[in-house]
Order: C-alpha cells, then structure tokens, then sequence
C-alpha cells in the first residue's frame, strides 16, 4: 500500500493477553510461539493494504487508509491465529482495537489522540476480541457489501483511560471468532450525578471560548465546532470538557501578525494552515489564481470582511461548515458559486464576510465539514463537485481515497 501521510486514518493495536504468563509457562518454546504469532498477523496486515507503523514483542500497530480493510486484516489475523496448533491449546489469544481519526505525520510518526484512542481501545477488549469504534463503523455503513459475513454488536459506552469522554464501542462477529466476553475493562468508576448547566453556564463557556480564539489557541473551525458542543451541554462536565486543555485566564501574550494583503499576479497563491485572520483583509489577482482557506484560520475579531479584486484570474474560499459567512460582490462576465451544505450555523460562531468583485474572473466558496480538514484543495473540489446540490458525497468515499 502507498505509505498514508497526514489526515483522517485507521488505526489497529493488537496485543497479546497474559502474554506474561504465557511466557512463563512456554519457556524455552516461547520464541519460537512468538515468531508464529507475529509472522501470522503480519501477513494479513499486509494482505489487507494494511501499513505496519511499529512492532515491539507480541503487539502491533497498523496504519490504513480504509476502516473497512482494517477490519478484513483484523478477522483474517484472530481466524489464521485460531485455526494454528498452538503448544497449550486456546492459551494465546490476541486482543485487538480499531479506531478511525484525524493525524498527523511528523518526524515520521503519527501524531494525534486518534492513535492514543485506538490503543485505549485495545486495552479495554479481551484475547481473541476484535474491538471496533463508532466512529469507525460510520465509514463502514455502505460497505456492508464488502464484509460478507461480518456485523457488529453494540457494546455500548465505556470510559477509556486517560480520556474524558466515553466511547461507544462495538465487537466484530465474523465466522470462526469467539463471541462471548466478559464485560469490557473500564478504566474509571461510575460517575457521580451530573449538575446540570444553565443557558448562562453555556454563555460564558462560549465568551470564553471567543477570548481563546482571539487570543491565538483556537482556530476559526475549532472555536465553531466547541460553541456548539457548549450549547448543546446539558451539564457542568460537559461544559468543563469542552475547554479542559486550555488555561483558565487568558493573559496578553505575543501573537502572529495578520496577514491583512494576498496578492497573485500571473501567479498562483495559497493561503492556508493556522495563519491570522484581520478584521479587514484584501486579495487582489491579475491572471492567476488565489486560495483562501479560512478552516484552521485564527480569529482577531468576531466579525471578518475579506474583499476580493479579481481581474481575469480566480479565487477559492475554504471555510468550515457552520461557520456564518456572508459571500456577496459584483461580477461582470464571470461567475460566483458555493459549493457544500449551508447549515444553520450555531449562535455565537464569528461571521465572515467575503465580497467579489470581478471582471473576467471566477469566485467560488466551498464549505467544508470537519471531517475533510487537511484534505489537499483538489480533493475537496473534486468531491463537493460531484456530490448531489454541490454537497459532499457520502461516507463510501472515505474508502476511495
């Protein structure tokens, strides 16, 4: 398979339970167990387009592209894995978690809490147990065609260590795999009773969240996507969750300068990553081409006017779904388009404005969900293009990537 870089992946952690144990039970015969072990699942790891990230004693963990061949490797290795004649029948039992999410490559290695969750899921199942997040199993939902023989049983929520909200898990039932586990390893006790939040709770979770932002710690799609979590909080929990990872004032602090001028003249220019937003911001293009993507922007203010002069050229404007944009101008012998779902966006989100004003030139505004944040620009148009009304197509296009 060709080597997955940054974006949205799947990940699979297998380990071998009690593998302390059966090592002192095996001895001298455990190396050789071992090699067995490992040459099997690695073999239909790389059967299934499945990358090997790292391997230390008995556990592995595997990068793919598409959750559904993380699952075809995960049912091909428990099956080969049953079907060997092991020294002590039935003892060596491998436990295995899958869970799909964002990441990023750096330094040669995956970074991200996706990859912390798949391990944690891991740890929760049971040998011989394949494991399978929610999230996971959205992108599954119009492959059913291409597991023949597998469904998945609901396990409900479960608390994973080191992270504070639960996870709704579910088990691979596929031929020749044990069913019946004991109840899934928890790692926090039942909570207590939760307080529940006012509207004026969830206000000032939001003014915080807008001090955040202007302060440089939150992107323009991060701030939206928290407000929302905020107003749909129904607790203090929640509420406390939402901005757990950030400190509790807000203190005058150094920030990156905003980029206020973008330029492309016989040219082309992209403006992208976690560059500042200014209150008032002005592109100009002359025969080239200019790319604007606002999803990882930062704010300076909760209202933003970029105005656009195109003269024979062309600009894109990325902007995540659910933030409130205002995309108006004038056009002579052109057009101006929006491409994406325009969902009502959630109180308190900034606006953005953007105005065109061309002659000769072309203008379009894609609005992109979450999910698609990283994905390279012609990626994005080229699946918001061919989507019904200009939207993004549906979940079976995560595994055509």
């Amino acid at each position: 398979m060709s080597e997955p870089t940054s974006g949205l992946l799947t990940f699979l952690f297998t380990d071998v339970e009690g593998s302390t144990s059966l090592v002192r039970e095996l001895g001298d015969d455990y190396p050789a167990v071992q090699a067995r072990q490992r040459d099997l699942q690695r073999e239909a790891f790389v059967n299934h387009d499945g990358r090997v990230i790292d391997s230390q004693g008995d556990s592995f963990f595997v990068a793919f592209t598409r959750p559904g061949d993380a699952v075809r490797a995960a049912v091909s290795a428990q099956q080969a894995l049953g079907a060997e004649s092991w020294p002590r029948p039935g003892e060596l039992r491998v436990r295995m978690g899958i869970h799909t999410g964002p990441v990023e490559l750096a330094d040669e290695r995956y970074v991200g809490l996706a990859v912390h969750r798949a391990a944690r899921i891991c740890a929760a199942g049971h040998g011989g147990q394949v494991l399978l997040s929610h999230a996971s199993l959205a992108l599954l939902e119009d492959e059913e065609h291409a597991l023949p023989g597998v469904e998945f049983r609901d396990l409900g929520e479960s608390r994973l260590k080191d992270f504070h909200r639960p996870v709704r898990l579910h088990q691979v039932i596929a031929p020749r795999l044990p069913i019946e586990f004991p109840p899934l390893r928890s790692a926090e006790p039942p909570a207590l009773p939760a307080v529940r939040a006012s509207d004026a709770d969830r206000e000032r979770a939001v003014s915080a969240l807008r001090e955040h932002s202007a302060a440089g710690r939150l992107t323009l799609e991060e701030f939206s996507e928290r407000a929302g979590r905020a107003y749909a909080a129904r607790t203090f929990e929640e509420l406390e969750a939402i901005g757990r990872d950030l400190p509790a004032t807000t203190p005058v602090e150094r920030r990156r300068r905003p980029k206020r001028f973008t330029a492309a003249v016989f040219a082309n220019t992209v403006r992208t990553g976690r560059w500042r937003l200014p209150r008032f911001g002005l592109a100009f293009v002359f025969l080239g081409d200019a790319d604007l993507d606002l999803r990882q922007a930062e704010l300076e203010h909760s209202v933003t006017t970029i105005t656009a002069i195109v003269l024979l050229g062309n600009v894109d404007v990325y902007v995540p779904e659910g933030i409130e944009v205002d995309f108006g101008g004038l056009g002579i012998f052109g057009h101006r388009r929006e491409f994406g779902r325009d969902v009502p966006p959630v109180p308190g989100t900034p606006l953005v404005r953007v105005r065109i004003f061309s002659l000769l030139g072309t203008a379009d505004l894609w609005r992109v969900p979450a999910a698609w944040v990283g994905r390279p620009f012609r990626e994005v148009i080229k699946a918001l293009r061919r989507g019904p009304q200009g939207e993004l197509p549906p979940p079976e296009d995560e595994g055509g990537r």
